[in-house]
């Protein structure tokens, strides 16, 4: 055969691949694996018991991935995460006021609301604003005016939400700042279970 006839016979091989994609996929495949097989090396001799780079390299990859994904899961072993668990330093503890009556959740507060100085007019608990932080889960009601000894006391009262029960009060209103939050002595619980509606 003269190189004329080779050139004809690869040209018609290739249109018949081109007609037959299958057929193509096959004798590239089928090339591939003959020029694989002629290839020394491609020719692994193991012994019985033998493992090849290949396999060792790949087990490794397998453990690391293993490793990789037990690490993920791992990070999700705290459940319920709140400020006690932080490790940040300096962090002060952010502590839950519930609604004596219905548990709703009404203040949160880094102090005990229950262990601030009281006022002498009712016996209200009495949070300094600027050195306290605070949060209230509450609605605020009208300016209420209160006569006093001294005159006329301005309380704009703030309720729970839920079952609108008195909270406390502020001489001022919730968009001005104030010196002091005053809050009803029996209004407030540290724990939700000692709410009366959940005895």
């Amino acid at each position: 055969m003269n190189n004329d006839d080779e050139e004809l016979a690869a040209y018609q091989a290739s249109i018949s691949a081109q007609n037959d994609p299958s057929q193509g996929q096959e004798q590239k495949g089928g090339a591939f694996e003959r020029m694989k097989g002629d290839d020394p090396n491609w020719r692994v001799k193991t012994g019985e018991g033998q493992a090849t780079l290949a396999d060792i390299k790949k087990r490794r990859r397998d453990e690391l991935e293993e490793a990789q994904e037990e690490g993920v899961s791992r990070k999700f072993k705290i459940v319920n995460f709140t400020s006690e668990d932080s490790a940040v330093v300096g962090e002060k503890t952010i502590i839950s006021h519930y609604c004596s009556i219905c548990g709703e959740h009404c203040v949160a507060a880094d102090a005990k609301i229950m262990k601030l100085p009281r006022r002498r007019t009712d016996k209200s608990f009495a949070l300094e604003e600027a050195m306290h932080f605070h949060k209230k889960y509450a609605n605020f009601g009208e300016r209420i005016n209160l006569k006093r000894p001294n005159g006329v006391e301005q309380q704009y009262r703030f309720y729970c939400r839920q079952c609108r029960q008195p909270l406390g009060y502020r001489p001022r209103p919730d968009s001005e700042t104030c010196k002091f939050s005053y809050f009803y002595h029996d209004a407030l619980v540290e724990e939700q279970s000692h709410a009366i509606a959940l005895r």
